[in-house]
């Protein structure tokens, strides 16, 4: 039993226990009086269920929608209605109401606007309210044409009944095809043609419309002959070079009806067919028909339904700066033809848009795939047209080139180890990245002997230059993640140097190569003997000393100069391993002996400049 039930029982219990008791003596009976309301809320109370009602399976339920569209010439606009019960007792819900693939311009709740946030895709009502809600929401949907064909499509939230009125200007009739539709109805309202259908409550919302084909006269169903009816889509990709302009077309061709076996384009005349393709072309010509130039293709047989065409043609353009129009490609014998024009520049030219005349442009990012795939270049310009007599002007700038780096070193390991009579020997490792150098030209410290040279990890010959410089052969960059990856050249010399005198005092000289090309960090290491005391003062150098190297990381250079990218070792396998077998050079490592103790000097960013250290010593007394 419920506790408001035992309470009531238990004061009847006492009442009839303490009655007789009352009743015999003089004191007078108690009672308790209770409203009638109030007996009666405790009594339902004490019937009502001790288990809570049962959670509702949905948080909310989409009961209606309804779409009202109207079509102009590029987009749909849309309201939609929706009606959405919320089941869910208390808290927060989120309701999935349209895919971000349309444009929501508004969305209100009670004449109020709803609070709206996108998440996977959808644009979602989030709401603690309770009950049904009614929504208002006004988007738009892109339309796209092919063929002919007109339609749009996009997904629709589950609800369940689904109701949808779309309405397109026309003046003849249109067929309509809605898909999943269960019922449909086409009236004409106007100027306009009008579909309303009943939809099942999921799925997309896709619908279709053409031009109804023309009936044949009662009577004689066969008197008026097929004819085809053709429509076209012509895409385009200008690259701008310097006294060039490359095009290329696609023509996308859509045949009802009845099929074709010859097609033609029309071009100016300063422009040069390079070549004409298609599936079944048997041949092709160019023929000068007033100021154009017709391009008729033959087929070997009849297109119907889809067919492209493609023609590369160009335009030469004078030098330097100049004022040019895009070639119009005009397809011939067509119902009607729209047109997408891509340019690019293919050099180092600033190109701007003159005032297009039946066209209009577009943000680079409408124009289709296939124009922007087949360029490497940036796409700079996009336009559209719908009317075949347009004209693209284009404003050409030519500006002087800058010369850029085609070779750079990275990073310059040097390591120098001098000994006790003062001989030195040195190993240099490049961690460099060439694009089309042919060799890396050093200017040696003077009376340097070379002991071994090695790029990618292959021993290379080197060569020595008019100008006395050392030359050696590189390899080529390959490439790595979109970027030219790095390899190393070493070099390996000795110097005879000066011996300390008798008291072991004595001066340490010496210099590094001069590259040809410019270093972003250069770490050398000089190892003296332990026994030799540097003295500070007597320090003079181009370089800066460090306690250690503060810049990119060169520990691992010295040591591992055959960690190189493989596909470079084995292009230096090709280049320089028979060369150095041809003049006797054996592919030998040499080892630098170090031993003493390090001293450290860094540079960064080095340009053609004299790498110079030199400090007295003492301590090697013999």
């Amino acid at each position: 039993m419920t506790r408001p039930i035992l309470f009531i029982l238990s004061l009847l219990l006492v009442w009839v226990v303490a009655a007789p008791a009352l009743a015999q003596s003089d004191i007078p009976a108690a009672r308790v009086t209770l409203p009638w309301s109030d007996f009666k809320v405790l009594y339902e109370k004490g019937l009502a269920p001790e288990d809570p009602p049962e959670a509702a399976p949905r948080n909310f339920a989409i009961s209606r929608a309804v779409y009202t569209g109207e079509v102009s010439e590029e987009s749909t606009a849309f309201e939609l209605n929706l009606r959405v019960e919320v089941l869910k007792d208390k808290g927060w819900i989120t309701v999935p109401l349209l895919p971000t693939t349309v444009a929501l311009r508004s969305a209100t709740m009670g004449g109020k606007d709803a609070p709206i946030f996108l998440q996977d895709g959808w644009y979602r009502l989030v709401t603690d309210k309770r009950g049904v809600l009614d929504l208002k929401l006004v988007f738009a949907v892109s339309t796209w044409e092919s063929g002919g064909q007109n339609g749009f499509s996009f997904a629709m939230a589950p609800s369940g009944g689904t109701q949808v009125t779309v309405s397109v200007p026309a003046e003849n009739t249109l067929d309509f095809a809605v898909a999943n539709a269960q019922q449909t109805q086409r009236s004409t309202r106007g100027d306009r043609q009008v579909l309303e259908a009943l939809l099942p409550a999921t799925g997309n919302l896709s619908v279709t419309w053409q031009r109804a084909a023309e009936e044949a006269p009662e009577g004689d169903p066969e008197a008026v002959a097929e004819v085809a009816r053709v429509y076209a889509e012509h895409q385009a990709l200008v690259g701008v070079a310097e006294g060039l302009m490359q095009c290329t077309s696609a023509v996308h061709y859509s045949i009802l009806h009845a099929g074709i076996e010859s097609l033609s384009v029309d071009l100016p005349t300063d422009v040069t067919v390079l070549d004409v393709k298609g599936n079944g072309l048997r041949d092709w010509s160019v023929e000068q028909v007033g100021e154009r130039a017709v391009v008729t293709a033959e087929l070997n047989y009849e297109a119907k339904g889809s067919y492209s065409l493609y023609l590369n043609y160009e335009k030469q353009l004078p030098e330097g700066s100049v004022s040019v129009t895009v070639p119009d490609l005009q397809v011939r014998d067509v119902e009607r033809v729209k047109g997408w024009v891509g340019i690019d520049a293919r050099s180092a030219l600033e190109i701007a848009p003159g005032a297009v005349q039946n066209a209009s442009t577009v943000d680079v990012r409408e124009l289709p795939t296939a124009i922007l795939g087949q360029t490497n270049w940036p796409v700079l310009l996009a336009f559209k047209y719908r009317k075949q007599d347009f004209a693209i002007p284009l404003e050409i700038r030519q500006h002087e080139d800058v010369d850029m780096l085609v070779t750079i070193v990275d990073s310059l390991a040097a390591t120098s180890v001098m000994t006790r009579d003062g001989r030195r020997m040195t190993q240099l490792v490049y961690s460099m990245r060439n694009n089309r150098a042919q060799f890396l030209r050093l200017e040696m410290p003077e009376n340097v002997e070379v002991w071994s040279t090695f790029v990618g990890g292959r021993a290379a010959k080197p060569a020595r230059g008019e100008d006395g410089r050392l030359l050696i052969p590189l390899a080529r960059s390959q490439a790595s993640g979109g970027a030219l990856a790095s390899f190393a050249v070493e070099i390996v010399y000795v110097e005879d140097g000066v011996q300390p005198d008798a008291k072991g005092a004595g001066t340490y000289a010496a210099s590094l190569p001069v590259a040809g090309v410019p270093s972003t960090q250069v770490a050398w290491t000089i190892y003296m003997p332990y026994e030799a005391k540097i003295k500070d003062k007597s320090l003079t150098t181009t370089l800066r000393k460090v306690d250690y190297f503060t810049s990119v990381s060169t520990a691992g250079y010295a040591m591992d100069a055959m960690a190189v990218n493989a596909e470079v070792q084995m292009q230096a396998a090709q280049t320089f391993s028979g060369e150095a077998t041809a003049a006797g050079v054996q592919p030998v490592r040499v080892s630098l002996p170090i031993d003493g103790y390090p001293t450290y000097f860094e540079k960064l960013l080095v340009l053609d400049e004299p790498l110079e250290v030199s400090f007295e010593y003492k301590g090697l007394e013999k």
